[in-house]
């Protein structure tokens, strides 16, 4: 038990502080007037979806591991209400300015992967939200955690950024292919590792033999 705890902790502190890192170095410096070229040059053409994603994607980022917290969510419930409420919100702010932003990406291969992306980030976090609604707790904790882990993919594919991994593309040269492999694979890669995790090894672990129909043998 004190190994899966200090485990969950290592987990998490890592999460925050590459989300940190990240935050930084990619995105704090358009909150200080910084403006790039490739989105325009005044904030009403695409500078202003920019900003958007940036102020959705924080609420996103710092209030989602807390949600997950057990001790958080159990003792200050309503902390974890109103956190709730902030980063749906965030959520779909970032959502909905992301799929803007990936039709015009530089990258040509990569739109395709950030426009499915952001239908999948706006998909799971709206589940989330009726699913709350309708008390359904298991599947809001699910949905929760495609929406979070969809949140974060957009940091993961910022990851080489951080940590070289050329060796990854290995033997492709071309830094376009390049590119359009990384967003591919830090896209979906984290989804797909969640949903393994999160559904199908829980479901062969169950041993709830099902009768089968009369009839039938």
């Amino acid at each position: 038990m004190k190994v899966r705890k200090l485990f969950i902790i290592v987990f998490w502190a890592t999460i925050l502080a590459v989300s940190s890192y990240f935050y930084y170095d990619n995105a704090i410096v358009y909150l200080f007037g910084y403006r790039s070229e490739r989105f325009g040059q005044s904030l009403f053409e695409n500078q202003i979806w920019f900003i958007s994603h940036i102020i959705g994607a924080s609420f996103s980022l710092f209030l989602g591991p807390f949600q997950f917290w057990g001790t958080i969510r159990n003792k200050y419930i309503g902390y974890h209400r109103l956190a709730g409420k902030l980063y749906i919100i965030g959520s779909l702010v970032a959502g909905v300015s992301a799929l803007r932003l990936s039709i015009i990406n530089d990258c040509l291969g990569c739109r395709y992967s950030l426009t499915l992306l952001s239908v999948l980030f706006l998909l799971t976090t709206s589940l989330a939200w009726i699913t709350i609604r309708k008390k359904n707790i298991v599947a809001h904790k699910q949905f929760m955690t495609r929406s979070y882990t969809c949140a974060m993919a957009f940091v993961f594919v910022r990851l080489n950024q951080i940590i070289p991994m050329d060796f990854l593309y290995y033997p492709i040269n071309d830094p376009v292919i390049q590119r359009t492999v990384n967003e591919w694979m830090f896209t979906f890669v984290p989804i797909i590792a969640v949903e393994i995790f999160m559904i199908w090894i829980p479901s062969i672990k169950k041993n709830n033999p099902q009768p089968y129909p009369a009839g039938r043998k």
